[in-house]
């Protein structure tokens, strides 16, 4: 142990690594997709970091189930926010599509190219999983590595809301598994008015 880490528990040195760890990964993103994501990472380790601050009480639980189930499908346009440690990292619009694709649409500066496809399955009952695949570079034109997006989700009774989790996985060139950031995501349906 070195003197920066003494007096630290296991989880708070590994909280401070990713913090180290993200900051310089982000420092080098491009805007894209896969930018989008590490600054859904970075934004999880400033939140885990301070989540060890905060009562466990203090939480963002996902809407209930309410009313008869009217709407099974998952197609149509969603409001989706991923959080860590009940604190929102992230939101974006979403499209899930009839043919199991999907479009993702995160609220970045879309100068950089900000839209993220993905393709979805149906699981037993309303669960759904999703995935997306994204190619990682920095400023420069280099090649990072790629960057995974999972969801599990569960769309509610009355099919207007959903909640789950997710998992933002990133490797590098070689395909090397190089760290993971877990979380909950909650999402609306958006109707026409």
């Amino acid at each position: 142990m070195n003197r920066l880490t003494m007096g630290l528990t296991g989880i708070q040195v590994k909280v401070v690594a990713l913090a180290i760890m993200l900051v310089a990964f982000s420092a080098t993103a491009m805007a894209q997709c896969g930018y989008s994501f590490n600054a859904m990472a970075s934004a999880a380790a400033s939140v885990q970091s301070q989540s060890q601050k905060l009562p466990s009480s203090v939480q963002n639980n996902a809407p209930g189930e309410i009313g008869n189930e009217t709407n099974a499908s998952i197609v149509g346009l969603w409001h989706i926010r991923f959080q860590v440690d009940g604190h929102t990292i992230q939101e974006a619009f979403q499209i899930w599509n009839t043919g199991g694709t999907e479009v993702h649409n995160p609220n970045v500066d879309p100068r950089g190219g900000s839209v993220c496809l993905g393709t979805w399955e149906q699981a037993p009952h309303r669960t759904f999983k999703l995935t997306h695949r994204v190619w990682n570079y920095d400023v420069n034109g280099n090649f990072l590595g790629t960057i995974k997006l999972n969801e599990t989700i569960e769309l509610n009774s009355s099919g207007d809301a959903h909640s789950g989790t997710f998992t933002l996985d990133f490797y590098d060139p070689d395909g090397k598994f190089k760290f993971q950031v877990p979380g909950n995501v909650i999402a609306e349906r958006i109707s026409v008015e």
